[in-house]
């Protein structure tokens, strides 16, 4: 089946983007707002029509489905999971897996997790790692010598590589794989759901 293949993440910005068959990019954006769903659909409907495209036109949705807060990744998987009804297929993909989806074998991402936290990622060889730090830990770190990646950017004042960055500059790389893999993960919350609303911490 041919067909054009839709790019959603909600994670923490709105990330929006088209590509081709051939997983080139016709179009990518990313809006650096929190707010909900009604600002996602207008953005997917504008991009659509800006191309001419109908939903009948998508072969598959790429998902970007975390790390993230239950807030802003709910966002993306509901939406997504009405297009299933109507038989797009939904393969997604965590944003810690980015950078080795780009060859890179050795690397750290790390993200503001909120109450007080931060989510951890490192790669060595076949060796990964996770974990939430507190931000004072996180801030007591060494980082020399690292290839650091992270989403939002939010974090302290380390010299971090964006992961928005490597999927706009590498789109058959990492979404050839993604879809070999062709799996529909679930949602990626820092914490369990449980934890998340019954803690009490900082503001969101």
């Amino acid at each position: 089946m041919s067909g054009k293949y839709l790019f959603l993440d909600t994670s923490a910005y709105i990330q929006v983007g088209l590509l081709e068959e051939d997983l080139s990019w016709i179009h990518h954006e990313v809006i650096q707002n929190r707010k909900g769903s009604q600002l996602l659909h207008k953005v997917i409907y504008d991009c659509l029509k800006d191309f001419n495209l109908s939903f009948k036109d998508i072969k598959a949705i790429l998902l970007g489905n975390g790390p993230g807060s239950y807030t802003g990744i709910r966002i993306g998987e509901g939406f997504s999971q009405i297009l299933a009804l109507e038989g797009i297929e939904i393969f997604s993909f965590y944003h810690y897996e980015v950078p080795a989806f780009c060859n890179i074998e050795e690397y750290k991402f790390y993200e503001r997790a909120f109450k007080g936290e931060v989510f951890e990622f490192s790669k060595s060889g076949d060796k990964e790692e996770k974990s939430l730090i507190s931000e004072e830990k996180f801030k007591q770190r060494d980082f020399s010598d690292e290839h650091l990646y992270h989403l939002t950017g939010e974090l302290l004042d380390q010299d971090l590589l964006s992961i928005y960055t490597l999927v706009k500059k590498n789109p058959r790389d990492i979404f050839s794989k993604v879809i070999k893999r062709a799996e529909h993960l679930p949602p990626y919350y820092f914490r369990p759901l449980e934890k998340e609303f019954n803690v009490s911490g900082g503001k969101k």
